[in-house]
């Protein structure tokens, strides 16, 4: 007596393979981070998991993007990426702290200047695409008569980083202002990572957000980045 068996459809077999690979991908995952890797490392893998953080090794060494590291330059951003010791810089800075702080010393033409001046005009070429009247540290308007609660900036020719015009309603006027934060610092050690996103959004809002609102009679958006690609 013939039996004949009909086989499930292909595309059927490869979404279940995908499905069981993914499943124990993350209960891999999940183990290494809680019963393995130190909290170090564990912090490294979460932050690497972030949408598009970890795309810019893959990127192409295009020159006019300023991707095209040379060897010393990528081994060193590999390390900042991944909270990896430098064996081959001195142990201490000019500030006679050690250099982990690089990435927070805010001294001179520091990396915190360069890396918030690098994403402001990048986020200004960007808007100036699909967005009319572009500009750069716009001075905001001295408050003359408006009653603001405590906290906002007040002081006389407050500006932020960008200032375009249609971004999220035709003809409006929309602010926005960079912050970066180095998720790998001592005082961040014990928050979690949106935890930190949310210090950072908090704060730019309660500073200018009233301002913006009552006086220009526009939006404000915080811009958070992070020094390992995340926002």
């Amino acid at each position: 007596m013939n039996q004949s068996h009909q086989l499930p459809e292909d595309s059927l077999v490869n979404s279940l393979h995908q499905a069981t690979k993914s499943e124990k991908e993350k209960e891999l995952t999940g183990t290494i981070e809680k019963h393995i890797a130190p909290r170090k490392i564990q912090r490294a893998i979460e932050l690497a998991q972030e949408k598009g953080s970890s795309l810019w090794p893959t990127d192409l060494p295009l020159h006019e993007l300023g991707l095209n590291l040379n060897k010393r330059g990528f081994h060193d951003a590999i390390k900042l990426y991944y909270d990896w010791p430098f064996d081959d810089i001195p142990s201490a800075c000019v500030c006679d702290e050690t250099l982990g702080h690089a990435m927070i010393f805010k001294r001179g033409g520091s990396f915190v200047i360069q890396r918030h001046n690098e994403l402001r005009d990048l986020e200004a070429d960007l808007l100036s695409i699909v967005c009319s009247d572009v500009e750069v540290e716009p001075i905001l308007q001295d408050i003359s008569g408006e009653q603001l609660n405590r906290g906002p900036n007040k002081a006389k020719d407050t500006r932020l980083d960008i200032h375009a015009r249609g971004s999220w309603e035709p003809q409006s006027s929309a602010f926005f202002d960079v912050r970066v934060c180095h998720p790998n610092a001592e005082s961040y050690k014990n928050r979690e990572i949106q935890q930190i996103y949310s210090i950072h959004e908090n704060d730019k809002k309660r500073l200018y957000s009233r301002k913006v609102l009552d006086v220009e009679q526009g939006s404000f958006t915080p811009l958070i980045f992070t020094t390992t690609g995340g926002m």
